[in-house]
């Protein structure tokens, strides 16, 4: 009895669990083994395709909605799918093109900028465009200066190295004279370029405990002035669009519960920008880098309940090669991952480059 090479049958499990997923986004309805039989020339009869299915089926890949009905997705069937795009298609010229013409009008100021790109990926993918901020624990500042409102409140103002500029009120303990302020601003300003918030005050700490007893006043107080600053309320941690493109992408009435509890999630976005930052905590801690350009996390992956029934497709933005920030676009796991995976990384290259064209010119001495 001759035997079916396994990397033959191999090769044919593939490829029809590809033809089914991408058919299946297509269509919106559960694939038949007669409708691959007649129209995916895939050259099998119809018994190995059945043959075939069922082993899709008994393996996780694919799954019935009901027992007379055709084969749908499941998630790791998704999973294979997506893992089988090697190459990520580029977007159309003309789309690209479009693209660039709007992101040319780029606005002055950082958050501008990210609420921009997460219109724009939503724009282009009708699905929800996600961008996260750059955490400003990890941003690199140029200044940080102290501005006296009154005997006993500072404005702290911080510029970043990529042109962000925060500004927080602080309260003080006892009034502080003007040359103590100008001495304390120049004093914190020598160690702050180039360094984050953290990194100053673990710097200054460090210089001022070889200093005399009238300086010991000083780094008490930026002490305290920093870490009040490095534990005020972030900004917007997430910029999002398109909430209302999920309602579009329901299949099911019996998804719209589901739906409801995502939409509520997202108006918190403190979830999703959490998971997000499990991209770019990844990206930052990986010894080499982590240089995937696009990840892509389908219904359960997520880790969430109220996303189960979505997929969400990442990339990294960069400065200077590190990354600092994660895009992305969340929609139906029934979405077409070439072309939202192109997406995201073309977006995610053209926000990088955008930043970099920011960076500030050196201050004059």
């Amino acid at each position: 009895m001759r035997h079916l090479d396994p990397k033959v049958a191999t090769d044919r499990k593939q490829r029809v669990l590809q033809w089914v997923v991408h058919n299946f986004i297509r269509d919106k309805r559960p694939i038949a083994s007669s409708t691959i039989a007649s129209d995916a020339n895939l050259g099998l009869s119809s018994a190995t395709i059945r043959s075939i299915l069922s082993e899709l089926e008994d393996e996780g890949f694919l799954t019935q909605p009901h027992t007379s009905a055709g084969r749908v997705p499941t998630d790791r069937g998704y999973r294979s799918y997506v893992d089988f795009l090697e190459d990520v298609q580029r977007l159309a010229s003309n789309e690209k093109a479009r693209l660039e013409s709007q992101y040319q009008n780029r606005l002055q100021e950082l958050d501008g900028l990210l609420a921009r790109t997460s219109r724009l990926l939503s724009t282009a993918s009708h699905k929800t465009g996600l961008v996260l901020s750059p955490q400003s624990e990890r941003q690199a500042l140029k200044r940080l200066e102290l501005i006296p409102l009154g005997p006993k409140q500072l404005l702290a103002i911080v510029v970043t190295q990529t042109g962000q500029i925060r500004h927080w009120p602080v309260k003080l303990d006892a009034p502080i004279v003007a040359h103590r302020l100008a001495a304390l601003n120049r004093l914190i300003n020598e160690h702050a370029a180039g360094r984050t918030i953290g990194e100053v005050r673990e710097h200054l700490t460090a210089g001022l405990e070889r200093a005399e007893r009238d300086l010991r006043e000083l780094q008490e107080l930026a002490h305290g002035l920093l870490s009040t600053v490095d534990e005020a309320d972030s900004p917007e941690p997430l910029f999002l669009e398109g909430a209302a493109a999920l309602v579009h992408g329901l299949d099911e009435p019996s998804e719209l519960p589901e739906l409801q509890s995502t939409l509520r999630m997202m108006e918190e976005r403190g979830t999703l920008a959490r998971i997000l930052g499990e991209d770019l905590r990844a990206a930052v801690e990986s010894s080499e880098g982590d240089r995937r350009p696009v990840r892509v996390r389908i219904g359960s992956e997520n880790g969430l309940k109220e996303l189960s029934s979505l997929s969400l497709v990442t990339s990294t933005y960069r400065i200077k090669g590190r990354a600092v920030g994660v895009l992305g676009i969340l929609g139906p796991k029934r979405m077409e991952y070439e072309r939202m995976m192109s997406l995201v990384q073309y977006m995610g290259g053209l926000l990088s480059r955008s930043l970099a064209e920011w960076e500030p010119e050196k201050d004059e001495r």
